[in-house]
């Protein structure tokens, strides 16, 4: 009977995939997780709570995986930060975004508006 009523405690315990998602999020916005390069998805894991089994099946509820996830947070950084940036290198400006080189940073861009990230600065630095 005690067993029966443990396993009762524990399911009504877990948390739904959307609900690790919501905490994923969350906890990554806060402590600007995203900025770290060397991330991942069992860190995010443990800081909410939950394990990467379950993380990872909450970003497939969502079509997406673990690198995908950081990288929309990185862009999103990068995009809100980019006048900042100004004389940079584009090595540089991709490592304070948290990518490991430019190359993926670009190739969000690249996927997001169809420009490169020096052709991003460019127009960011000309004011357009």
């Amino acid at each position: 009977m005690i067993l029966l009523a443990r396993i009762r405690k524990r399911r009504k315990e877990r948390l739904s995939l959307e609900d690790i998602y919501s905490r994923a999020t969350d906890r990554i916005l806060t402590d600007a997780l995203y900025l770290k390069k060397d991330l991942k998805c069992n860190d995010v894991a443990k800081a909410i709570g939950t394990n990467r089994t379950y993380l990872w099946k909450a970003l497939g509820k969502h079509r997406m995986g673990f690198q995908e996830y950081l990288s929309k947070f990185r862009v999103r950084y990068f995009i809100e930060n980019a006048r900042s940036y100004g004389g940079l290198q584009v090595e540089e400006i991709a490592e304070r975004c948290g990518f490991n080189n430019a190359k993926f940073l670009s190739r969000y861009l690249k996927q997001l508006f169809g420009i490169s990230l020096s052709d991003y600065m460019k127009l960011v630095c000309r004011g357009l």
